[in-house]
């Protein structure tokens, strides 16, 4: 497997297969799913993108919540990758922001191909009302989940340690992993947790 990690082509077979905001037009098979989850703009798209090495599998907004339903990434037929879209905006009404929940809810609650749940966390930013939330959510349901914290370029050892410690201290985590797209920071560990799925 760890040669598998270090080829060139491991991951490199993603396609997107289809959005929707109807889980009677999910696809509709027992392949596992891992969904890519966290606040609006914390670089989900970039995220995929990374790990596909393909700059325009998922498509990036500069406007918050701008992504309204949920996008489907085959992974060569062994898995699906999910972006569904950031919780925390606050430029939607009240309907939309009922639509949203409802359609996450959904998911959650009755995607039974569900199998882990990578949240998403700025390494710039301090823990939100919204995060706490999300990992309630997560346990409470019972859900896998990594946090991956994103950004990690952006940031310096004082700051990134602050990071750590917050996360020690209020979600009792160890095992996070600190990931910068852009220098590829820790991209092998992501990959890593992609290879109990080939």
């Amino acid at each position: 497997m760890n040669d598998q990690l270090d080829n060139n082509n491991f991951l490199k077979n993603v396609k997107y297969l289809l959005t929707t905001d109807s889980l009677d037009k999910m696809p509709n098979d027992n392949l596992k799913e891992i969904v890519i989850i966290g606040r609006s703009n914390v670089g989900k798209s970039t995220f995929i993108n990374t790990i596909a090495n393909n700059k325009q599998l998922a498509k990036k907004s500069n406007k918050a919540g701008k992504t309204r339903a949920i996008s489907f990434f085959d992974v060569d037929n062994k898995f699906r990758l999910v972006d569904i879209p950031g919780y925390g905006y606050a430029n939607v009404s009240k309907k939309q922001l009922q639509i949203f929940s409802k359609m996450l809810g959904d998911y959650f609650s009755k995607r039974n191909n569900l199998d882990l749940a990578i949240l998403l966390l700025d390494i710039r930013r301090k823990l939100s009302n919204d995060d706490f939330l999300m990992i309630s959510y997560l346990q409470e349901n019972k859900i896998n989940y990594q946090i991956v914290a994103t950004k990690l370029d952006k940031v310096n050892q004082k700051e990134k340690a602050a990071f750590i410690k917050e996360i020690k201290i209020k979600l009792n985590k160890n095992n996070i992993i600190l990931y910068s797209a852009i220098n590829k920071t820790n991209l092998r560990a992501i990959k890593n947790l992609f290879s109990n799925y080939f």
